[in-house]
Formats: C-alpha cells, sequence, structure tokens
C-alpha cells in the first residue's frame, strides 16, 4: 500500500487550490490526487470509497512497519491498522472531490522512441521560460521539440497527428515512472498515460505552440553530420573545467579551460575548432562557450561541431539533433 501512496502523492499539493485538492479519492477500484495540474490514479485493493486527508493519511502509514497495512472505512472516517499499531482517521463526503478522470479516452500503444526522446528532450527545456512553449516538450506532428532559448533540439517521434505542449512537470512525472508505461491519449486540453499496472495519469497542456521557424531549423539538423565525436574522454574534461566555470569555456584544439576566481582550470583534450581563417586569434584558434549553455548538448548529444558565433553549432545524438544558436562569446 505504501507504494501505491508513493505513486500518486507527487500529484497531490499541500494546500487546497480547488475543494479538497489536499486529499485522496479512493473510489471505483482506485485512488486519485491531482493539484489541478496532474492528475494521477493506481488501482485500489477494494472497492472502498472514502476521501481522506493526503497529509494525515500519508503521517499515519509512514508509522506502520511494512508495506502492507490494512485500511478499513467506516462512514465518516478511516482506520488504518498494522499490527499493534492502529490509527483513526475522519473522511470527508467523496462528492466533495470531482476532477475529471480518463473515461471513454482511446488509448494509443506508446511510440517506440517515445521516453527515450523526452529523456533527451528534457535536457533542452527551459527551467524559467520567458515563453510558456519554452517550459515544455512539444509534440507536433511526428515530431518533438524543445528549447531552452540557447539551444534548439528535436527528434522525429511517432506521436502521429496530435499538436500539444506535454509540460516539463509532466515530463518528470513520466520519467519517474517509465516502467512499464504502454499507452497513451490525448485531446485538445490534455494528453493522458497508462501503465501495465492500471495506473495513469492525465496531464494538462499549456495553451500555444512551439515556434514553426525554430521547429522547420530543428527538422534540418536531423540531415546533418557534425563532425566532432563527444567520447567519454571529451565529456570528462567538459566536466573537470565547467564544474568550476564562473562564466565561459575555452576550447582548443588540445585542451578546455575555463577561470574560477584567480585560478584558471584546463583539462586536456582533443577537440575541433573552427577552422583559423575563421578565428579573430589567428595564433590560437578558439571557440568560447557559455559552460551551461553546452552542459545540455554534451550531456545528450554524440557528436556536434563548433562554430563562431553567430553562426549555429549543430549537435546530433540518438535521440536529439538541433543548434546550439546563442552563447555568450568573448
Amino acid at each position: 500500500m505504501k507504494h501505491i501512496i508513493k505513486w500518486v502523492s507527487e500529484a497531490r499539493p499541500d494546500k487546497d487550490i480547488g475543494p479538497a485538492m489536499t486529499h485522496y479519492l479512493v473510489k471505483d477500484g482506485e485512488i486519485r490526487a491531482t493539484n489541478g495540474k496532474l492528475t494521477a490514479a493506481y488501482p485500489w485493493p477494494d472497492d472502498s470509497e472514502f476521501l481522506v486527508s493526503g497529509f494525515e493519511f500519508e503521517k499515519v502509514l509512514a508509522r506502520m512497519e511494512g508495506d502492507e497495512p490494512t485500511v478499513t472505512a467506516f462512514t465518516d472516517k478511516v482506520k488504518v491498522q498494522s499490527g499493534r499499531f492502529n490509527a483513526t482517521i475522519a473522511t470527508m463526503p467523496t462528492k466533495d472531490w470531482a476532477y475529471p478522470g480518463v473515461d471513454g479516452v482511446k488509448w494509443l500503444d506508446i511510440p517506440d522512441n517515445f521516453l527515450a526522446v523526452l529523456k533527451s528532450l528534457r535536457a533542452f527545456v527551459s527551467d524559467n521560460p520567458a515563453q510558456a512553449w519554452a517550459g515544455c516538450v512539444a509534440l507536433d506532428n511526428g515530431n518533438c521539440y524543445a528549447t531552452n532559448n540557447i539551444a534548439l533540439a528535436g527528434c522525429a517521434c511517432d506521436v502521429g497527428e496530435v499538436q500539444a505542449l506535454l509540460p516539463a512537470y509532466a515530463v518528470d512525472f513520466l520519467m519517474r515512472r517509465q516502467e512499464g508505461l504502454e499507452s497513451w491519449a490525448w485531446s485538445e486540453n490534455y494528453v493522458a498515460f497508462k501503465w501495465k499496472t492500471g495506473a495513469w495519469v492525465r496531464s494538462q497542456l499549456v495553451i500555444g505552440k512551439f515556434p514553426e521557424r525554430a521547429a522547420a531549423m530543428v527538422r534540418e539538423a536531423y540531415d546533418l553530420e557534425p563532425t566532432q565525436e563527444i567520447t567519454d574522454e571529451f565529456r570528462e574534461a567538459f566536466a573537470d573545467v565547467a564544474g568550476l566555470a564562473e562564466d565561459t569555456i575555452r576550447i582548443y584544439s588540445d585542451r578546455m579551460e575555463s577561470k574560477f576566481k584567480r585560478s584558471v582550470v584546463v583539462a586536456s583534450c582533443e577537440c575541433e575548432v573552427p577552422a583559423v581563417a575563421e578565428s579573430k586569434d589567428a595564433v590560437d584558434p578558439v571557440s568560447i562557450w557559455g559552460a551551461g549553455f553546452l552542459a545540455p548538448v554534451i550531456s545528450q548529444a554524440t557528436h556536434w561541431q563548433p562554430s563562431y558565433w553567430p553562426k549555429p553549432a549543430p549537435f546530433k545524438g540518438d535521440n536529439v539533433a538541433g543548434f546550439i544558436v546563442g552563447r555568450k562569446a568573448e
């Protein structure tokens, strides 16, 4: 039972934004929780019906030994018992919790590479988006897109004719529950996902559309072949210098450098830099990057090709392709 509560608890808020939102509804053989954006449900082991404070229910269950305490519902309370320990929690009428579920939806198989694409693109979703669509992964007619306003990223994915902006919090919910995810459905207002266990979640969608110009640019990247392989050695060198970088990383042909206060951090590594003819520094060609701007690319791509600003720098991986279109340069 504790694993059931853990599964749905992420969808339960700490404050009642709507009627009884901080409560769990147990009804029709499942337990539900909602924060108004996500609604999650998991099969319940009996046909009980009750509406109980989530905070109190969780606290009581946490005191129980083992994973299978018994919960007995009465007219206005539930009794939770495990061994010699028991607690009684007051309940509310189930009609006080009235949030939509997934009745009548048409479930479809999850596309083969859907979770892998979401995982790669999540790294490019902005945590503080200036535009609402930048805080989402866009599902758009056979493609998925994301941007942090520095890099544009995407991948072909058989999502069909759906056009939806899937918020980062919904992506995160799925990423933490990948095992057994088997089907999905969508409407104009929400996207829903279902697991082999019978558990499901539905997420509200963000209003808007991923910019078509940006999407077209990402699709162009699908056919490019960036020349610099991002090897394990390259990743380790980047991690070493990026971890202490106060601002930018300088990439030379044989090393990466960053500055930390009065220190210079250097990691030896074979790197690709643009041709000397393009460089403002003809003696020692270098490309300069904001450390945070390059991090998602290094974490997800297998190849990239540095260039001099403002020329976009392409990158590509197993489940992602795109361009770095902006970064801080000296």
